[in-house]
């Protein structure tokens, strides 16, 4: 038409030689998505949820981070498969090689560069400075429908430059690195398979009929690949190659910790190969020997407190190192402060802190972690009750490290919670190891925070650590203690008959080295395990003895505490005042030598006696006296506290009470759901055994 430019219109800020290019050419349509994965399993949750981030509109971008061989890449391209009919002006897809072995991360204009030829630019039009070509691949893009696969990035920065110009597009980046600095980008995490993802996915490797007949094998090599994808397919893969392996043999294989690497590998598949590309992206400075270190320790978890101690560094500063470690996917923080390596990823990290760390310099990081937990376990006895120093006076106090603080119970509390797994992990790994001693120091610092929580199954597990470690030094007060605080866990679990035989055992220990304390802390056990087995005249006379003991000694709050004992004996005898009459004498002992725990106790054990002689105003009195000092003594939602609304309960007839207690009980691990569900429904419950078997 006369009067109109025959010239080509260009999209918004297309340079107009590229657009005149794009009119002289027939535009393509990339499709440059692999196949996905054929045998791509589970995950269907996260491929969902992915997909409807990309197609609603809500999101331009998501970025999926997780550790090497977790399956991120197969995971990308299912979505981009599922989502891909959404995006009719094509796809784009790039390995950008960020964990690539032996492979240098593509350059960000290389990649441009490939993008645009894709799109039809020809090359000479996209030799510009890599600014000009970002902008230009932002002016293509704009408007259009199109899917981009970023996969296997190295940085945020490598990437940054190669988000389009419109949030019509829908861009799926794959990265070890958590690449949180991409504002633009959703982000998602990815974890190990599910055990029956797991299952799933060997199944349809292998086939079901093989895997039926080693199910029980089958389970067990399951969490020895911890849950990655990439470990599951090189099992798979062996076991294909090799028809006459049972399943059960490669599982013994995987079995051993030193060797469990060397079996996860096949052709130019392996896990080890894999992580290392991660592990060597730290340089060799703090950050790589943090993780190495950290592959020494058997806990599941570390803070930042024993972390530090570990490698020797400031708090803040390692901090930093943990929070760089995170951010390269080597280690997990699911609770802020809190930090996990994946199974094999640890096994990783040991093999680097031999090859690379000396053996002195292993010992001493180890001690130096032991040191924390136990300098900060002592604190916590000392906290909640400074009376039991004579108990944890063999602990050393020349110690590597000075541990955290603890400034209140709730402090001690909170710390326990959070630790104890690491506690008990410790004490085990200190017995094989060079100080098998930690183990029995550890027992004996905990002791008391733990039955103030009632945490009885860790107290078990440390008593039996105690008495390993005893065995391997020698030390009969070690020996005597373990198998007195093992005895008083039992006795807790209602394993009374085991209670006695290991307050036996402690008798026999203590015995040839003339310690009293330790004869009357046993003769106190035995006469608490023979009460709950209904010898009753045997408990009184073991009880007694104890008593006589504590008396000669000086011993007011230990006496105090025996006291309690003879009193609960008289009430299973039916002595009601004879009980009261003692109890009342506990009471006054121990407030006499404030003996704090022991106070409340006597108090809660007065209130029953008062209870089962049919004096009910005084039994409320000192239930309530007894509830009011839980409360001021760091003591609410520990076991005394239900015990003591349960007494309450039962001498006012108000379910509530009975019901708090329960609820009580149910957090503490004591009952379970239906148990506690029970007591709510039932008109008139029974006093659940963990209750009565204490009383």
């Amino acid at each position: 038409m006369k009067g109109e430019s025959n010239r080509p219109e260009s999209a918004p800020g297309v340079p107009i030689r590229v657009a005149a290019q794009l009119t002289a050419l027939e535009r393509p349509i990339p499709a440059q998505l692999p196949s996905p994965i054929a045998t791509f399993t589970g995950r269907e949750t996260e491929v969902e949820r992915l997909c409807t981030l990309l197609t609603d509109g809500s999101e331009r971008a998501v970025a999926i981070s997780g550790p090497a061989g977790i399956g991120k890449s197969a995971l990308a391209l299912q979505v981009a498969h599922r989502i891909s009919r959404q995006f009719p002006d094509g796809q784009l897809y790039v390995n950008l090689q960020g964990s690539t072995p032996d492979a240098a991360p593509l350059h960000t204009a290389e990649v441009l560069g490939r993008f645009l030829r894709s799109m039809g630019v020809a090359t000479p039009a996209i030799l510009g400075e890599q600014e000009e070509v970002a902008a230009t691949f932002r002016s293509l893009t704009h408007g259009k429908r199109l899917l981009i696969l970023l996969d296997n990035a190295a940085s945020a920065e490598q990437v940054r430059h190669l988000l389009p110009g419109s949030a019509t597009c829908g861009v799926l980046i794959t990265s070890r690195r958590m690449l949180s600095s991409i504002d633009a980008a959703s982000h998602s995490q990815l974890q190990g398979l599910a055990q029956d993802e797991a299952g799933a996915l060997l199944t349809r490797l292998l086939g079901a009929d093989r895997l039926d007949r080693e199910a029980q094998a089958v389970a067990e090599v399951i969490p020895l690949c911890g849950e990655l994808p990439l470990a599951l397919s090189i099992v798979a893969a062996r076991l294909l190659g090799r028809p006459d392996m049972s399943v059960r043999a490669l599982a013994d294989r995987l079995a051993g910790e030193q060797r469990r690497l060397a079996e996860l590998e096949i052709d130019d598949q392996a896990v080890r190969a894999s992580f290392m590309v991660s592990y060597e992206d730290l340089d060799d400075g703090p950050a790589a020997r943090l993780f190495r270190l950290l592959g020494l320790l058997d806990g599941p978890d570390v803070g930042v407190p024993v972390a530090a101690a570990l490698v020797e560094l400031p708090e803040q500063r390692t901090a930093a190192l943990l929070d760089h470690l995170l951010e390269s996917q080597l280690v997990v923080s699911d609770v802020p402060g809190r930090y996990r390596m994946h199974d094999l990823l640890r096994l990783f990290a040991k093999e680097l802190a031999v090859r690379q760390e000396g053996e002195e310099a292993r010992a001493l990081a180890v001690r130096r972690a032991f040191h924390c937990y136990l300098a900060t376990a002592r604190r916590a006895a000392l906290s909640v009750e400074p009376l039991i120093a004579w108990r944890i006076d063999f602990v050393p106090e020349a110690l590597t490290h000075p541990g955290e603080r603890l400034d209140s119970v709730e402090a001690v509390n909170a710390w326990l919670d959070t630790e104890i797994d690491n506690l008990v992990a410790t004490a085990r790994q200190a017995v094989t190891g060079a100080d098998p001693a930690i183990a029995a120091y550890l027992s004996a610092c905990l002791n008391t925070p733990l039955e103030q929580r009632a945490r009885w199954r860790e107290q078990l597990a440390l008593g039996h650590l105690a008495l390993e470690a005893a065995r391997s030094t020698g030390d009969l007060r070690q020996a005597g203690l373990g198998n007195n605080d093992l005895g008083w866990a039992l006795h807790a679990s209602g394993r009374s008959a085991e209670a006695l035989a290991s307050f036996d055992r402690a008798l026999d220990a203590w015995s040839p080295i003339g310690y009293d304390t330790g004869q009357a802390l046993a003769l106190n056990g035995r006469g608490a395990a023979l009460r709950s087995l209904g010898r009753h005249e045997e408990s009184l006379v073991a009880l007694e003895q104890a008593s006589a003991i504590w008396h000669r000694l000086g011993h007011a709050r230990h006496e105090a505490s025996c006291l309690t004992g003879i009193g609960l004996t008289h009430q299973r005898l039916g002595c009601h005042n004879d009980a009261i009459a003692v109890h009342l004498r506990a009471l006054s002992l121990a407030r006499e030598s404030n003996a704090r725990v022991t106070e409340v106790m006597a108090l809660g054990n007065l209130g029953e006696a008062h209870r089962l002689d049919g004096q009910a105003d005084e039994a409320v009195a000192c239930f309530r006296e007894a509830l009011r000092l839980d409360r001021q003594r760091g003591l609410s939602g520990t076991y005394w506290e239900a015990e003591h609304l349960w007494g309450l309960g039962q001498a006012t007839g108000d379910r509530a009470y009975l019901n708090r207690s329960a609820a009580i009980l149910r957090e503490l691990g004591l009952i379970t759901y239906h148990e506690a569900r029970a007591i709510e429904l039932d008109p008139v419950p029974g006093t659940p055994d963990a209750i009565s078997q204490q009383l």
